[in-house]
Parts: structure tokens; C-alpha cells; sequence
């Protein structure tokens, strides 16, 4: 296992105590890269009260809710605090996802079109696909977890099997089950990635990918100007089964260039 290779990400996490238990679990099973959207809140103030300094966030700049937060995070995280230093901190869930070429969301509903796995299936595809390249998880927030838009942006989703009497997980403890399992997979011989499935394509690049077609194809006529999404939704799930790697993306990212050259600069109205 290449555990640099294997980030877990954590979409608006709400409270300063998970975020900080989360990482503890992660360095107890050493996978050290993580990612944090950050909630809204961490743009505003701190809102510890007693905390009122103006200044002391990094650099001398005002202190706002993400120091007080990430402050909090540290004395949960104990030993885990590095990890809270070199997280990575994005705006949305895309661009935390940029760099992986495969990720899971972590649900307990089935996802349409989205293969469903375990965590211990979802340790073992993450094992074997870090052989070729950076992949994710991808948790929720604690009260409503994943959208149907943000689980879009996965290949896969992950259910934690729980009794049906309480089936609701702290995120923390999410974190730790994936993790251990992930660790697990790791200590065994993981076979290597199948032909066509090493060095997939990275989720930047795929993004890049349905932005140009959203433009192309409605400047053609072929997407509904109400809903274009709906039949972006159902392509975007036969090219996750499809499993391209990164050169062919970029194959049909300058195929469509091609066609948007074609149409010209204003391109035919819907027709």
C-alpha cells in the first residue's frame, strides 16, 4: 500500500472535536493525507467565547472560525496534530478531489448507477487502484451526509453495514472503520492494477471534461436548457464504468474542442 497515495476527505465536518478524532484515527491506522471543504462558518469569526482576539490568525491576519476551529481540532487530534497542519483546505468538494482518479462516497443509501461496497471491498479497490494513482473517500456531514450531487463526483459509494435500531455513525468513528480496514488491506499482497485500469483518469481533468460537454452540447441543441444535467447524469455514469484512463479524457476533452471549434464562435441555436 502506498498510504500518500490514499486521501480521506471530509465535506463541511461541523464540529471541531470530529474533525480532530477523525484524524487521530487516521494516523492510528498511517494513512496521512487528508482534506477538509471548509463549512462557511469557518469564514466568519471564532466563535469560542473568551476568544476575541482580532489578530491571531496566521500571519497576523484576523483570527476567523477556521483558527478557532482547527485550534480545537488539535487538542482532540493529541498526537495526530501534524495531520491537522498539512491537511489540505478547499472550497468545494470538486476541487478536493482534483488530483484522485477514483473515489468513493461514503452513504447509507444505494446510489443509482454507482457500484455499492462495504468497507471491506472499499479498502481492497482502494489498495489495489493507489498502485497506479492518488484515489479518496469521501465523508458527509455529520447531520445530512452526501448529496446526490456531491456523490456524482464519486465512481463508487461505501455503507457501513449497522443495526438496523441505530444506524447512524459518528464521523469519527466512520473515519476509523474505513481506515482499519484500508490498513488491513494493505498488509496483504494486493494485486495489481487490471490492463485498462492502471493510471486512471484524474477527477480535475474528468471535471474539465463535462464542463466543455455542459457547453458543447447545449450550444448543439442536444441537452434540455431546464435540466441539462439530466442527461449529463446518465453519461457521466457510463464513462465511470467505462474506467478511462487519463490519456483517453484527454482524447475526448479535445474531441469536443474540436467540435466547439466547428460550431464557431456563437454555434447554433436548440433546433
Amino acid at each position: 500500500m502506498i498510504p500518500g497515495r490514499i486521501r480521506f476527505v471530509l465535506d463541511r465536518p461541523q464540529t471541531a472535536e470530529n474533525l480532530g478524532a477523525a484524524a487521530r484515527a487516521m494516523k492510528n491506522f498511517g494513512l496521512t493525507r487528508l482534506a477538509v471543504v471548509a463549512p462557511p462558518s469557518w469564514a466568519g469569526p471564532p466563535r469560542t467565547p473568551g476568544r476575541p482576539r482580532p489578530s491571531g490568525g496566521e500571519g497576523g491576519r484576523p483570527r476567523t472560525g477556521r483558527d478557532d476551529v482547527l485550534e480545537r481540532a488539535r487538542r482532540t487530534a493529541r498526537k495526530a496534530s501534524d495531520l491537522l497542519a498539512a491537511a489540505e483546505v478547499h472550497a468545494d468538494l470538486r476541487s478536493a478531489l482534483g488530483p484522485a482518479t477514483w473515489a468513493c462516497g461514503t452513504t447509507s443509501r444505494a446510489v443509482e448507477g454507482r457500484p455499492r461496497l462495504d468497507p471491506r471491498a472499499l479498502a481492497a479497490e482502494l489498495v489495489r487502484r493507489a498502485g497506479a494513482g492518488e484515489v479518496a473517500v469521501v465523508f458527509g456531514q455529520e447531520r445530512r451526509g452526501l448529496s446526490d450531487a456531491e456523490l456524482e463526483l464519486c465512481q463508487a459509494v461505501c455503507s457501513i453495514p449497522t443495526s438496523p435500531g441505530y444506524d447512524s455513525m459518528n464521523l469519527a468513528q466512520a473515519v476509523a472503520v474505513v481506515a482499519y480496514e484500508v490498513a488491513l488491506a494493505g498488509g496483504e499482497a494486493a494485486p495489481a492494477p487490471a490492463p485498462g485500469q492502471g493510471g486512471g483518469a484524474r477527477h480535475e481533468t474528468v471535471e474539465a471534461l463535462w464542463d466543455r460537454a455542459r457547453a458543447v452540447l447545449g450550444r448543439a441543441g442536444y441537452l434540455n436548457p431546464q435540466n441539462p444535467d439530466h442527461i449529463l447524469a446518465d453519461l457521466r455514469r457510463l464513462l465511470a464504468r467505462a474506467d478511462p484512463t487519463q490519456r483517453e479524457v484527454e482524447l475526448l476533452v479535445a474531441a469536443l474542442r474540436a467540435v466547439e471549434r466547428r460550431l464557431g464562435p456563437e454555434g447554433p441555436g436548440p433546433g
